[in-house]
């Protein structure tokens, strides 16, 4: 495998679509396909019925559990080996809610899609998950349906399930999950910008210019706001794709420091040696053993 697979949204005659619900482990005509690593342009979210297998995300086991619920996000690289698990899988792209407010981002309306700051799953009360999942069976009946107004129904439903996902993930929040809830726009709006412009390698001054802030206050900003600087933001973002790449790919670490823009591959090992305390062919081979 030399590239990671980027799955697009597609249903039953190979349009594009907005919305798809997956029944987990054969139930119906098809079933989720995701043991190979991969990602998506859209979102997901898995209901579980059944426990059993892990679902891995961005380097990290997670145990499936009955009465859980876990959220992917565009870019992150996961599969799944959950064989004895039960459910289903909704995907949707990021427009399928309009919102009040067209600036503000679909992670940041419904905070457990930041995979910066949440963790990717939650365990929620018997009662809330039976409710969900009478819903989230709802919306199958649906899609399977010629209802007139299905994807109308179909985005009723996903919006009353995402806002009790919502409450809940609030109520529930610990603490850097809940001032991350609370960040500062303006930073929300770097990340952002980060995770959509990070191969480009910009500058601070660049990424500030974008923002119509000076470097100082953009830094400041996100001293205050997530305790790191801004060039550490950008150094994050771009360690997480190259770990990404190492772990789900083939390619060689030439490749994979052209693809994210370095000037050289030796300068590519000594910012990931830095940040990792191991050269990209060791932490390859780390995760290899893992």
């Amino acid at each position: 495998m030399s590239i990671i697979p980027v799955h697009d949204l597609m249903i039953k005659d190979l349009q594009h679509a907005e919305f798809d619900i997956i029944p987990l482990n054969g139930v119906g005509e098809r079933n989720y396909d995701g043991v190979i690593p991969h990602r998506h342009n859209f979102y997901e979210f898995f209901v579980f019925t059944e426990g059993g297998g892990i679902h891995e995300l961005d380097f990290n086991d997670h145990k499936i559990k009955a009465s859980s619920l876990h959220f992917v996000s565009p870019t992150q690289v996961h599969k799944l080996k959950a064989n004895q698990s039960k459910g289903f899988v909704l995907c949707f792209t990021g427009d399928i809610i309009p919102f009040r407010n067209k600036n503000e981002s679909f992670a940041a309306h419904f905070p457990f899609y930041d995979f910066n700051s949440s963790q990717p799953y939650l365990q929620v009360p018997k009662k809330l998950f039976h409710e969900i999942f009478q819903m989230v069976n709802s919306i199958y009946e649906t899609f399977n349906s010629n209802h007139p107004f299905k994807i109308d129904i179909i985005r009723s439903y996903l919006n009353i399930i995402l806002l009790k996902v919502k409450q809940f993930f609030i109520e529930h929040a610990k603490g850097d999950e809940n001032k991350n809830m609370h960040r500062d726009v303006r930073v929300t709006d770097f990340i952002k910008l980060i995770d959509k412009l990070y191969a480009d390698q910009l500058s601070v001054q660049e990424y500030s210019e974008k923002l119509n802030l000076s470097p100082n206050y953009l830094n400041a900003l996100c001293k205050k706001e997530t305790g790191k600087s801004a060039i550490q933001l950008i150094h994050e973002r771009i360690l997480l794709e190259a770990r990404r790449l190492l772990y789900s790919t083939s390619l060689s670490v030439k490749e994979i420091s052209f693809s994210l823009n370095f000037e050289d591959v030796a300068y590519f090992n000594r910012f990931f040696k830095k940040n990792m305390l191991l050269t990209p062919l060791e932490y390859r081979q780390q995760v290899a053993n893992s």
